[in-house]
């Protein structure tokens, strides 16, 4: 079966953001897109990078202080209203934007989420945000499930380490049928080329610790040492079957 399609990317509006700047002097416009491009300490590297090319024309140099301050008094409203714009697309798109993109944003709630609209649409975005889990999740385990039935063990095991809710357990009798389709896939038998793809998918699944080799290959090529030294540190009992010590 193909690949599920990648979720699209959040694309937040401007419109908080541009009220924001239209609250402001014209004077003060370009210190404000400094500000959101990279906050206070891009201004400050700003004002030194212009005081280092007014020193080299022999031009009296920029007072950064001042400048700094009130980029600092301008930060918090402008950064609110950025979140603003990026809450408000979160929730519209709560269905199908990347979670990652969702959950940046509402980890970013507790600065930027300063009114009472905000904090509303905070919470309103980790309700969404745990239900799309929840439902991210089952259809993750569906998928798991078929692709190991389907012996198509490499795809399962590199599935079972991109869990879409971060630390969630494997069910006990997936995580063991998982584990012996992956031990009955590093014999003896296999080739080097393939005993290394299959190594490389286990050393990042859950379920490394419980994959038990039914042999290695009598001349393994220099790939696959490469690849078994590599991955020593989370394949630990694996290496030593190849006379590597783990660190």
């Amino acid at each position: 079966p193909p690949a599920r399609p990648k979720a699209p990317r959040l694309r937040p509006g401007r419109a908080h953001r541009q009220a924001a700047l239209k609250a402001l002097p014209q004077a003060q416009h370009l210190l404000a897109d400094e500000v959101l491009r990279g906050g206070v300490p891009a201004v400050r590297q700003a004002v030194e990078n212009m005081n280092e090319k007014a020193a080299a024309e022999g031009m009296p140099k920029i007072k950064v202080q001042p400048l700094v301050s009130l980029a600092e008094k301008m930060a918090p409203r402008l950064k609110a209203a950025e979140w603003r714009d990026r809450a408000e697309a979160a929730v519209s798109g709560i269905e199908e934007i990347d979670l990652r993109d969702i959950r940046s944003v509402v980890a970013a709630a507790e600065n930027a989420a300063r009114d009472e609209e905000s904090r509303a649409l905070a919470d309103q975005l980790r309700a969404g945000l745990a239900a799309r889990a929840d439902s991210e999740h089952r259809k993750w385990l569906d998928e798991l499930a078929a692709t190991i039935a389907d012996g198509r063990t490499v795809r399962a095991l590199r599935l079972s380490s991109r869990p879409p809710k971060a630390g969630a357990p494997l069910p006990v009798d997936m995580a063991a049928k998982l584990a012996e389709a992956a031990s009955a896939s590093l014999t003896a038998e296999v080739t080097s080329d393939r005993w290394a793809t299959v190594l490389d998918a286990v050393a990042f699944s859950p379920v490394r610790s419980q994959v038990v080799t039914e042999g290695i290959p009598a001349k393994p090529s220099d790939e696959l040492l490469t690849a078994v030294k590599k991955l020593a540190s989370r394949t630990p009992e694996i290496a030593k079957l190849f006379g590597i010590e783990p660190p």
